[in-house]
């Protein structure tokens, strides 16, 4: 905390310098942009397969080695199923009010069950955020101060970095299967991702001179951006992400070389980026009479690498990956008190991309790959039990994509993506048991 005070007051006394680096002889425009992003396509189930969703619990159903100790119901979904989808949609207003001050506006569309169990459209304010930023000097430094509905900057990077999020969510945004128990002749799955992709709070921005590193301190909610319920938020989540760029001198003088050369690119090297971040938080919610409520905690840790290099005049290659761990700390509530019901999870995510240094391509078709693998508890193991539990709820995630860029606001895509277990926690439509499943997806991606 006291951290956060210094930069706070570093901060205010940066404003009260307004040191601002800009030609005064030039005439300040403010400046509103409008654009989009769309995410859409059509999706099919590969393999008429699914997670286990009901149980035969008649005596005829009894299987003490079958994932939740019953057989699987046949028929629990409509085979070959098929559907077009839309996964996002949203526009972006963006204006620079003043030289030191700018907003964001970003509405989403989203879909919600009404009364009735049918899905409809509705929208929601994803983004809404002010920026101000005292101090931008001419070498890169400058501080910037967001206050509103702001996004992950773990994850926006992320997203960047992999650069497929019309393909699928990265590793801390994407659903993972938490839990999944026998409730009656029902199987109750769980899912979640690691944290909210965008949050109530402020955040301090900080880039180093030269642009050499970027540094992100946040204070959230630590509700997310789709639960503002003031009565579960009274504690505050910490968050500290920050990106390294090594290289960053050298590929600024490649790229001003290239442009004095009228050239769009530079060969070789073209990003080399070194990331992390920390996140600290405290859940507030049905702690009340809870004689140690501070047990309710939620930390996150992680670490990045992304590496691209550009082939000579065409096509490029790129790698990266990320590793990310959480840890909970949750009350339990047993006879005469409570427990610290402690857990850990960890997961690790890799990418792949390949774009062919061929002429006749010109840079519009990439092959991609990822592989991601995820532990939703990593303190249980050897517990290999009935259900979802200890070392059987490890899980994986594997896409492998063409996608074909015929403009730079559109990509076209097909990718096949295997999500696997460690037991048979799938059924097939005749209710045959598996430990995968398949999707097929065409991608429509939509970026202006």
């Amino acid at each position: 905390m006291k951290k956060l005070t210094l930069i706070l007051i570093v901060f205010l006394f940066a404003g009260s310098m307004n040191l601002y680096s800009q030609d005064k002889k030039t005439e300040f425009k403010p400046e509103i942009k409008i654009g989009g992003t769309m995410y859409t396509g059509w999706s099919w189930n590969a393999d008429d397969a699914d997670f286990i969703g009901k149980l035969d619990t008649s005596a005829a159903g009894i299987n003490p080695g079958a994932a939740f100790g019953f057989n699987p119901v046949k028929n629990q979904f409509e085979t070959g199923k098929n559907s077009f989808n839309l996964d996002r949609a949203y526009i972006n207003i963006k204006a620079t009010l003043t030289p030191q001050i700018s907003a964001r506006i970003t509405p989403d569309i989203t879909s919600v069950k009404d009364g009735d169990g049918i899905t409809q459209w509705t929208y929601q304010l994803k983004y809404g955020f002010i920026d101000y930023t005292p101090l931008a000097l001419e070498n890169g430094t400058s501080l910037t101060m967001e206050v509103g509905v702001l996004p992950n900057y773990w994850i926006n990077n992320i997203e960047r970095y992999y650069g497929w999020r019309g393909v699928q969510k990265t590793l801390t945004d994407y659903g993972w299967t938490l839990s999944a128990a026998q409730n009656g002749t029902t199987v109750t799955r769980k899912t979640g991702s690691y944290f909210s992709s965008a949050d109530l709070g402020m955040t301090l921005k900080f880039t180093f001179p030269t642009k050499i590193a970027d540094l992100n301190v946040a204070l959230l909610n630590g509700n997310g951006y789709k639960n503002i319920s003031f009565d579960q938020n009274r504690f505050k989540d910490f968050m500290v992400t920050g990106f390294i760029y090594p290289l960053n001198d050298m590929i600024k003088k490649n790229t001003d070389a290239a442009k004095k050369m009228n050239k769009s690119r530079i060969d070789g090297i073209s990003d080399l980026t070194l990331g992390g971040f920390a996140y600290l938080g405290k859940l507030g919610s049905n702690e009340f009479g809870v004689a140690n409520g501070g047990m309710y905690k939620n930390n996150r840790f992680g670490g990045m690498v992304n590496f691209k290099y550009n082939f000579k005049n065409f096509g490029w290659v790129k790698l990266g990956g990320e590793l990310s761990m959480m840890s909970n700390t949750v009350p339990e509530a047993v006879t005469g008190g409570f427990i610290d019901s402690s857990y850990t999870a960890q997961g690790l995510s890799t990418w792949f991309e390949f774009n062919p240094p061929i002429e006749e391509l010109q840079e519009k078709l990439m092959l991609t790959f990822r592989f991601d693998t995820f532990d939703p508890n990593t303190t249980k193991p050897g517990t290999n039990l009935t259900g979802f539990t200890g070392d059987a709820n490890k899980q994986s995630l594997m896409i492998l994509g063409l996608m074909f860029k015929p403009s730079s606001v559109l990509t076209l895509g097909l990718n096949y993506q295997i999500q696997s277990f460690d037991k048979d926690y799938v059924v097939k439509y005749d209710g045959t048991t598996k430990s995968s499943l398949s999707r097929l997806y065409f991608n429509t991606i939509l970026e202006f």
